[in-house]
C-alpha cells in the first residue's frame, strides 16, 4: 500500500549544511530538503504541523492540557524527602528576610542558600505545607534532584507548577490552550513557552497570588537552567508592582548561581549557612528525637543520655552525618553500652570518610560497585524487581529463566551490599544523598580509599546499556511478543500491564538503552556487534521493545513496524552506528512505509549529522512516491524547487 492510499499526513524536514565525506565535498550552500507524505487521496500535499488532537470543547481540551503538563511525578518525587522533626525548620518563617519576601504585594524571589547535607529540601518541603497553611496564594513546587531524568531540567518544572495552577484555577488552564493547540505536546518541551504561559495566566487570570517553591536549583542541568534562572529573576525587574508571582528557590551557593541570583535589586537572599545558631538548635533537635527513637527501638528508655551528648558535640551542624550515624547504631548488634559508645567514638567526622567505612563493610565489593554503577547511571531510580534482574543478567542468557529467582526480599540483599549508603522508599533505589553521588563520580581530584572517584560515567552507562541490551535480546521476546495496538492508548491495558509485570526489566531497558549506548562514547564499538540482535528488521523481539519504547515516548499513533537496523541508527542518532552499517552496504535505500528512507527519519529526527552522512553516502530520500538521490538533485538542480535546494 502506498503513502497516499494509507492516508496518513507526515512530514520531514532538515538542513544540511557543508558536509564532507573523504575527498568529496558537498557544495556549502545550504541544502534543504522536505519530505512529505501525500494525505488521503487528494493531490495536495499537507506541509503544516498536524495537529492529532483535533477540535475539542474547552473541557476536552483541558484535560488533554493536563495530561501533557504531567511529565513527572512531583508529588512522589517531593515524598522522597524525609519529613521535618517537629520544632524544626520554624526559624525560617521567623526570620525577616523571609517576612519582608512573603509581605511584598509584587512579585518577588528569595533564595534560602546554605552547605551540603544541612537540610535544604527538609525546609522547602515544609515551607511547602506552612505557605498552605498560612496564606491564600496557590502554592506549586517542584524538586530538582540529579539522579532522575525527569527532575533535571527546568521544562519539568515550570510544567509541575503549571499543572498544580491548572488543578487547583481551572480557568487558568485557558492560558495554555493557543500553545497546545498550535504545537500540542511540543509546548511543554520550550522554556520559554512556558514561561510565558505561566506569567500570563498569573497576571490575567485574576485568581490571586501564585507561590513557586522550587528545591536544589544547582541539581538543575546547565542547558535549561540559565533560562530558567533568568527569566525569574527578570520577575522583579519587568512586573508591575501588583504582579502576584512570587518564586523561594533553595540551592547551595555556587559561584554560577550567586552570580545570577546574587544582585539585592532582583533577590532577597538568606543564606542558611550563616544561620549558626538556628541550624544548630535543629540539629540538636533532630539528635534529640532519634534518641528518643533508640530508646525506643533498644527498650532502653532513658539511658541514651550519654550519645545524645556525644552527637550534639560532634554533628557540626550536618543533618546528613546525624540521620547516618543514628541509623547505623539502630543496626548495631546488641545495642550494648560499649557497642554505641564505640560506634560513635569511631565515627568519622566528614561525610566522605563516613560514606568510605559504610561502603567498606560490604562482603561483597564488585556486587555493590556494579548496583551503585547502576544507580549512578540510571536516568530515573529502578524498582527493586528491575534492580533484581539488572544485577542478574548476563550477556550470555539466553531466556529470562536464565536469572534464576526474581522474588521478593531483594531490598535486604541490597542493604547487605551497599548498606545505608543508599535509601529504598516506594521500593524504588536511590543513593542516600546528592553527596554520595558527587562521592563517587570521577572528577579532576584524586580520591581517598577504594571508593572515592572510582565511578566513570562512560563505564557506568557501558555497563547499563549491556544489561539493558542483553535482556532486550533474551528469546522470550521472540517466542511471547508482545501484541498491543498503538493506534489507541496502551499504558493502562491490562495486557500490557501484565506483560511488562511479567518482564520486569523490559520497560526501562527498551525506553533508556539507546540513551546508556550514546553515553558509552568510545565504548560504543565494543557493543555494536551485540545490538544487531535487537535491531534485527521485522523480528518480534525488536518489535516488542520498540513498541514499549513507542508507548512511553507517546510518540504519534503510527508505529513503524519495518524498520531496519539503518533505520532504528538513524532514529536514535547513533552515529557510529550507521557509519558502520554504511560500510558494509546493504539495503541503505530501503524504505518504511510510513516513514521513507533512512534519510526521511534523520531528517525528521533533526539529526543533521546523521543525515549529512547518509546524503554523502547518496542514500536517496522518498518524495512524492519517489525516490530521489539529494546529492545528484543538489549537483544537476533536477526537482530542486521541491526540495528547497
Amino acid at each position: 500500500m502506498s503513502n497516499q492510499q494509507s492516508g496518513i499526513p507526515f512530514e520531514a524536514t532538515s538542513s544540511l549544511q557543508g558536509y564532507t565525506s573523504g575527498s568529496t565535498a558537498v557544495p556549502h550552500n545550504t541544502v534543504n530538503f522536505s519530505i512529505i507524505a501525500n494525505s488521503g487521496n487528494t493531490n495536495s500535499f499537507n506541509t503544516t504541523n498536524i495537529n492529532y488532537y483535533g477540535e475539542t470543547d474547552s473541557s476536552q481540551s483541558h484535560a488533554e492540557i493536563l495530561q501533557c503538563l504531567y511529565t513527572s511525578k512531583y508529588e512522589e518525587h517531593r515524598d522522597r524527602v524525609r519529613e521535618p522533626v517537629e520544632g524544626t525548620c520554624t526559624w525560617v518563617t521567623e526570620h525577616s528576610r523571609y517576612k519582608d519576601w512573603l509581605g511584598k504585594k509584587s512579585s518577588g524571589l528569595l533564595w534560602l542558600s546554605g552547605d551540603p547535607g544541612c537540610g535544604k529540601s527538609v525546609i522547602a518541603s515544609f515551607l511547602i505545607n506552612h505557605l498552605k497553611i498560612h496564606t491564600n496564594a496557590v502554592v506549586c513546587y517542584f524538586f530538582f534532584k540529579d539522579d532522575s531524568e525527569e527532575q533535571r531540567s527546568a521544562t519539568f518544572a515550570l510544567c509541575a507548577i503549571l499543572h498544580q495552577l491548572f488543578v487547583q484555577r481551572i480557568s487558568l488552564g485557558a492560558f495554555a490552550r493557543e500553545a497546545f493547540q498550535a504545537k500540542g505536546k511540543g509546548f511543554t518541551q520550550e522554556v520559554n513557552t512556558l514561561w510565558n504561559i505561566l506569567v500570563k495566566a498569573v497576571a490575567e487570570g485574576g485568581r490571586g497570588e501564585v507561590i513557586c517553591v522550587v528545591d536544589a536549583l544547582d541539581e538543575c542541568e546547565e542547558r535549561t537552567l540559565d533560562q530558567f534562572v533568568r527569566r525569574v529573576v527578570g520577575l522583579s525587574r519587568s512586573q508591575t508592582s501588583d504582579f502576584p508571582l512570587k518564586f523561594l528557590v533553595t540551592g547551595r551557593p555556587y559561584h554560577k548561581i550567586e552570580r545570577e541570583l546574587g544582585s539585592p535589586a532582583t533577590t532577597i537572599r538568606l543564606k542558611g549557612e550563616d544561620e549558626v545558631n538556628a541550624i544548630t538548635t535543629d540539629v540538636n533537635r533532630a539528635i534529640d528525637e532519634g534518641i528518643k527513637n533508640l530508646e525506643s527501638h533498644w527498650g532502653q528508655a532513658g539511658k541514651l543520655e550519654y550519645l545524645r551528648n556525644q552527637l550534639k558535640s560532634a554533628a557540626d551542624r550536618t543533618f546528613l552525618w546525624v540521620s547516618l550515624v543514628l541509623e547505623i547504631l539502630k543496626d548495631s548488634e546488641d545495642g550494648s553500652v560499649e557497642e554505641f559508645s564505640d560506634i560513635v567514638s569511631s565515627m568519622p567526622r566528614d561525610i566522605p570518610e563516613l560514606y568510605t567505612k559504610i561502603l567498606n563493610k560490604s562482603r561483597y565489593p564488585d556486587k555493590a560497585r556494579r548496583i551503585l554503577h547502576i544507580v549512578v547511571a540510571a536516568t530515573r531510580p529502578l524498582t527493586l524487581e528491575e534492580m533484581n534482574a539488572a544485577v542478574k543478567i548476563k550477556p550470555d542468557h539466553k531466556s529470562i529463566k536464565d536469572l534464576g529467582d526474581l522474588a521478593a526480599g531483594f531490598d535486604k540483599s541490597v542493604k547487605n551490599l551497599c548498606g545505608l549508603f543508599v535509601r529504598v522508599i516506594d521500593s524504588k533505589i536511590y543513593l542516600v544523598h546528592q553527596t554520595a553521588r558527587e562521592f563517587l563520580i570521577k572528577g579532576s581530584s584524586p580520591g581517598r580509599g577504594n571508593w572515592q572517584y572510582t565511578l566513570c560515567s562512560q563505564d557506568s552507562n557501558f555497563l547499563l546499556a549491556n544489561i539493558c541490551i542483553s535482556y532486550l535480546s533474551l528469546e522470550d521476546f521472540e517466542k511471547d511478543p508482545l501484541e498491543i495496538d498503538l493506534s489507541y492508548p496502551c499504558l493502562f491495558d491490562e495486557r500490557y500491564i501484565g506483560y511488562l509485570q511479567k518482564y520486569p526489566l523490559l520497560d526501562y531497558a527498551a525506553t533508556h538503552w539507546a540513551c546508556h549506548f550514546r553515553d558509552s562514547r568510545a565504548r560504543q564499538k565494543e557493543l555494536f556487534e551485540f545490538t544487531r540482535l535487537i535491531f534485527q528488521g521485522r523480528s518480534e523481539r525488536v518489535l516488542t521493545w520498540f513498541k514499549v519504547y513507542w508507548a512511553n515516548h507517546r510518540h504519534s499513533a503510527f508505529f513503524p513496524d519495518d524498520f531496519t537496523h539503518l533505520m532504528i541508527a538513524s532514529w536514535f542518532g547513533q552515529r557510529a552506528v550507521v557509519e558502520q552499517l554504511l560500510q558494509e552496504g546493504g539495503e541503505i535505500d530501503a524504505r518504511s512505509e510510513r516513514y521513507g528512507t533512512a534519510l526521511n527519519i534523520a531528517a525528521f529526527r533533526k539529526e543533521k549529522g546523521i543525515a549529512g552522512m547518509l546524503v554523502q553516502r547518496n542514500v536517496k530520500a522518498y518524495f512524492r512516491g519517489r525516490d530521489y538521490s539529494v546529492l545528484y538533485m543538489r549537483r544537476s538542480n533536477t526537482g530542486g524547487r521541491a526540495f528547497g535546494i
